[in-house]
């Protein structure tokens, strides 16, 4: 098949099976849309390229399969970079595909339509793989690496740039032997399944702590098999909720803090499991999580395992081929625990949810949760209420809950609830923004308006960075600066983009106020005016 290398770019994903695309078109990237206007594949139009990212993340993170983005060379790359960063720092499967100058004239800083020094340097600090694709038969190749890359072990995004000279340019490509690809899953040594029995069996009280690994994995129904058979207390990360149902009786959730009821826990038992999650510092307080000296870890990443709290036994292989493994050998020994009792996990899980930060607000989610269904999808922003809801929100699901944890990005809300709508369009999908960070990408809206997405939008106003100013009031002896906004009147804002809007002011109105938004098929903007206490 003789092709331009932006053909070759299309084709390849139409075989590789992706069915959208995010981007904004430039005229570096035209040979690429070109070959868009005759393909099955549907584009959506973002406003900045750091929205589009934020979708292909949205969209990868619910649909599990790599979200892809297509921008222009320099402020494109640089735009999107961010929002690639937090995909990194999540292990979300992120394709992006850029253009650049022609090759003869890269980094020489000549002058050229969006010079940059080094565009694929850029790129690589916050992706698992990039490469350069130096002729239009390298195109296929590289584009399945690129896929390739991005589901295989840890998942995490990719990049491939496609020069100018190497889109306008034709080439013989050949595309049989390309498929959709599926995820390889690692399988734990037969050696280390059994050590990790004994070291069960020689346990008395087991805490299960689970990270994003379970939830990407797809472990839930082997994670909760676990906890029963050993009667274990089972702890998330943040990136761990839905990881197993926030309603299963042994579930403690993500409500560990330091010196609550979940810490008792944690001092009584004599065997930690960790499954699929680094014991990051904003999780375990940077190392404060009390944690017991016999360790068993198990993650898709090597790098990743001996790093926090170094491990009694690794186990480097797929969290739900490992947890298979686990029990299938428990069972054959029959070996069962009664651990904790759970009347009595039931009850330090009550007393945590009283102590926990945020419990004085926590009624607003309370009436998220309440009108979303079991599968329903919350989006959230780095604001304040979200943090309310990393510990007070039950997740019954794996991929309902999505949340910034790793890099901490503003404005990732919206456009990231776009592509998760896009991704489960039969889904209830809710954004939860802040005024602050919404307004990073409230841009956005018009990619929603325009391609119908039904979502509602929960603004949380407090005409502040209250995140910042708290930070000041309790380490700064008050001295508030640059933490004040001037907002734009949010209902007239929806008005101009002709979308609904409401103005709540108790968790009840809102619960209507959802329960109505959610019957549209274009965004609704639900407006809730706030105060935090600060410094508390």
């Amino acid at each position: 098949m003789r092709v331009t290398g932006g053909e070759a770019v299309v084709r390849t994903l139409e075989r590789l099976g992706v069915e959208v695309v995010f981007g904004i078109p430039g005229v570096h990237t035209l040979a690429i849309y070109d070959a868009l206007y005759s393909s099955p594949i549907r584009h959506v139009l973002a406003r900045h390229e750091q929205g589009a990212g934020f979708m292909a993340d949205g969209y990868a993170r619910v649909s599990g399969k790599p979200g892809v983005a297509i921008v222009i060379t320099g402020p494109g790359v640089t735009n999107i970079a961010t929002a690639i960063g937090e995909a990194y720092a999540d292990s979300s499967p992120v394709v992006v595909i850029a253009s650049n100058v022609e090759q003869a004239w890269q980094g020489q800083m000549l002058g050229h339509l969006h010079d940059c020094k080094d565009q694929l340097g850029i790129m690589r600090v916050v992706t698992k793989w990039a490469d350069r694709a130096r002729s239009v038969e390298d195109v296929p190749r590289l584009l399945r690496t690129a896929f390739a890359e991005a589901i295989s072990g840890r998942r995490r995004p990719t990049h491939l740039e496609v020069p100018l000279d190497v889109l306008h340019g034709s080439g013989d490509i050949e595309l049989a032997h390309l498929a959709p690809l599926s995820m390889e899953r690692s399988q734990p040594r037969r050696s280390a399944i059994e050590l990790a029995a004994r070291m069960i069996e020689e346990a008395e009280r087991v805490v299960l702590y689970c990270g994003g690994g379970v939830v990407a994995s797809g472990a839930t129904a082997e994670l909760s098999a676990l906890a029963e058979r050993l009667g274990a207390a089972v702890i998330t990360s943040l990136q761990g909720k839905g990881a197993i149902p926030e309603d299963h009786p042994r579930c403690l959730g993500n409500l560990w803090e330091p010196e609550n009821a979940v810490e008792r826990v944690l001092r009584e038992s004599d065997l930690v499991i960790v499954i699929g999650s680094k014991l990051g510092a904003q999780d375990t307080a940077n190392g404060r999580l009390p944690l017991p000296d016999r360790r068993i870890r198990i993650d898709i990443d090597a790098q990743e395992i001996l790093r926090n709290y170094p491990p009694t036994l690794p186990i480097v292989a797929d969290a739900r081929e490992t947890v298979r493994a686990l029990l299938s050998e428990l069972t054959s020994r029959g070996i069962t625990k009664q651990g904790w009792p759970v009347d009595v996990l039931q009850a330090t899980k009550r007393e945590a949810l009283a102590t926990a930060w945020g419990a004085g607000q926590a009624e607003w989610l309370r009436a998220i949760r309440a009108v979303l269904p079991r599968d329903g999808i919350l989006v959230s922003d780095m604001t304040m209420m979200a943090y309310v809801g990393n510990r007070h929100y039950p997740v019954y699901e794996p991929g309902t809950y999505l949340f910034p944890t790793g890099y901490g990005t503003l404005g990732f809300a919206l456009p990231a609830a776009i592509g998760a709508k896009i991704a489960r369009p039969e889904a209830a999908v809710v954004a939860l923004v802040g005024d602050g960070g919404y307004q990073f990408t409230m841009q956005e809206l018009a990619t929603a308006v325009q391609f119908r997405i039904g979502i509602p939008i929960i603004l949380f106003n407090d005409a502040s960075y209250t995140a910042v100013k708290d930070e000041q009031a309790r380490s700064f002896g008050g001295r508030f600066i640059a933490v004040d906004l001037v907002n734009p009147d949010f209902q007239k804002l929806a008005a101009a983009y002709g979308i609904p809007s409401e103005y709540v002011t108790s968790p009840q109105t809102l619960e209507g106020a959802i329960a109505r938004a959610l019957e549209r098929d274009l965004p609704t903007l639900i407006e809730v005016p706030i105060d935090f206490p600060l410094g508390a």
